[in-house]
């Protein structure tokens, strides 16, 4: 084919994009350099398929856009992308407009690897992106539980126990149902740590708390409290079962010795519990202050045991929770 007009001419010679005309068997009369060097290789353009130069999915649907053209007016186009497979099997995706022409149909194509390569790009990125907020989400996620826990036993840490807590504590005494509050200590915790060193009086922490979570319910609010103290709240638990669950937490700590290496050592907690039967005025505060004075009284009526406050005790008891608390340091 050729072309008379110098301006198209020059056009055509001068752009990246490829240009062909097409008979109507699909074969070519005209192709631009571009299409010769970049899809032909070199090779002279008239008469060839160009359905053999595609893969067999576009080489269909070469066919089926060709024939839409061919049937459609002047002004209409046609979309279609193919890929162009070289001899060595590579392909080259393009993407044609096609538009019926006197005789034929002409074809403007433009090369879609940069495309590809970009949009494979942006996937790759996508994806690292995505990996890289999984990551983040992983670490806000380790951050927040760090900031709730105790970092020796995997506990609630104190602090977050009293924001639960204080929640439960008002539900209950809004719908007035039962709750119980226990402080547990470990005896002779300094004695331990003195003779054994820090190493084991950790494992001991460690240990304790896997042992009191093992025997707690799900809806116990469990924390280590500070140093060798371990408190816990019972909702919608009544003072009989609450004694029946102080039983079992001494007992489960109780019932094995504690082993690291060549040491091992007996160790055993007292409790002290306090239930809203008997504390049903004030703040939460009281209930820990009275479940810590029955803890008090379980120290000095010889530990591994509990003792509970009773209504008896709510005005005589002696010493107040800061008293005991420090009767009970380091014993």
């Amino acid at each position: 084919m050729t072309m008379s007009d110098s301006l198209p001419l020059a056009v055509a010679n001068s752009t990246s994009d490829f240009l062909i005309v097409l008979d109507e068997q699909g074969k070519l009369r005209y192709a631009n350099p571009a299409f010769i060097r970049v899809l032909l290789n070199g090779r002279p353009a008239e008469g060839q398929d160009l359905t053999r130069m595609l893969d067999a999915p576009s080489a269909e649907r070469a066919h089926s856009a060709i024939a839409s053209a061919l049937a459609g007016k002047n002004d209409e186009t046609h979309h279609v992308e193919l890929f162009h497979v070289d001899p060595g099997g590579h392909s080259k995706p393009v993407f044609y407009t096609l538009s019926r022409v006197e005789g034929g149909v002409a074809a403007i194509g433009r090369d879609k690897t940069a495309d590809l390569e970009l949009l494979g790009e942006i996937v790759q990125l996508n994806m690292q992106l995505e990996e890289k907020q999984t990551e983040l989400a992983d670490a806000n996620a380790r951050l927040e539980v760090l900031a709730i826990t105790d970092q020796i036993t995997g506990l609630y840490n104190r602090h977050h126990f009293f924001e639960v807590v204080r929640h439960i504590f008002e539900e209950a005494r809004r719908y007035r149902l039962p709750m119980c509050c226990f402080m547990l200590d470990a005896d002779h915790f300094k004695h331990l740590n003195d003779n054994h060193g820090h190493m084991f009086g950790d494992l001991v922490l460690r240990e304790i708390g896997d042992r009191l979570r093992r025997n707690t319910r799900r809806s116990d609010i469990l924390a280590r409290y500070g140093g060798e103290e371990f408190v816990m709240v019972a909702p919608n638990t009544d003072m009989a079962t609450a004694k029946l669950l102080a039983e079992r937490l001494r007992a489960c700590v109780d019932r094995e010795p504690f082993t690291l290496g060549s040491t091992t050592a007996r160790v055993t907690i007292s409790l002290g519990v306090a239930g809203t039967e008997i504390v049903d005025s004030g703040p939460f505060d009281e209930l820990l202050v009275c479940a810590d004075r029955a803890l008090y009284r379980a120290k000095q009526g010889g530990r591994n045991q509990f003792q509970v406050h009773t209504a008896a005790d709510a005005g005589s008891d002696g010493p107040t929770g800061t008293q005991s608390g420090s009767a009970r340091a380091g014993k």
